[in-house]
């Protein structure tokens, strides 16, 4: 691989608060996601996909077709363009990559806090390819809002981060594709106990990546 200029966290920086055009936003996430399918399919999982280790390199100017990031909005024939840098984007940093054939269990502290999928956060043993999968949308969330999506300080804030954005999760969340519980299911006493002592469990609702 030919030497490459910087990494995607340096070129939100250089952003100084300029969104990238949806064009060049799909292209960055297309391109990750192609290196990330040649991973996944040689049975490899990343483990630590984060801004700094997508490498970027600028190949001139393209006048990207303006893409419509909200799915409100409405494309025409005649849709505007945007001049924005192209880019060549190239997967990094192996130390952490691990193959999804190898028994468990499997390295509970991977990744940086903020890109880490839940299922990693609470330590569970054995996890797939989807924690890479949850780290790119971290990733895409970033590149459009310029800013991390799940800042979190420490593991409890990291974790009410989660909650503010997604919301309380959903009944479907709770159990896996065979409809097998992945959690410890209802918790009756726990119930009982906050209503006799006036404490109701909040349910927050999913919030919009971009009006956060």
């Amino acid at each position: 691989m030919g030497a490459m200029e910087g990494n995607l966290y340096q070129l939100i920086k250089t952003r100084k608060g300029r969104p990238f055009a949806g064009g060049l936003v799909s292209s960055i996430l297309h391109q990750t996601l192609l290196g990330l399918d040649w991973l996944h399919c040689n049975s490899f999982i990343h483990r630590d996909v984060v801004p700094e280790n997508i490498l970027v390199t600028t190949q001139g100017i393209f006048d990207y077709q303006t893409v419509p990031v909200n799915p409100e909005a409405v494309t025409s024939a005649n849709t505007a363009t945007e001049k924005d840098v192209i880019v060549i984007i190239k997967l990094c940093d192996f130390g952490l990559a691990r193959h999804s054939d190898s028994s468990g269990p499997y390295t509970e502290y991977v990744t940086v806090r903020w890109y880490r999928a839940p299922e990693v956060f609470l330590f569970a043993p054995h996890y797939t390819t989807a924690v890479d999968m949850w780290a790119v949308g971290v990733v895409a969330a970033e590149v459009l809002k310029l800013a991390p999506l799940f800042p979190g300080t420490d593991q409890m804030d990291q974790l009410h981060r989660f909650f503010s954005v997604l919301g309380s999760p959903s009944d479907e969340a709770r159990v896996d594709s065979s409809g097998n519980p992945l959690d410890g299911g209802a918790w009756p006493a726990g119930i009982e106990l906050a209503r006799v002592h006036g404490v109701q469990f909040p349910v927050v609702a999913y919030k919009i990546v971009l009006t956060i």
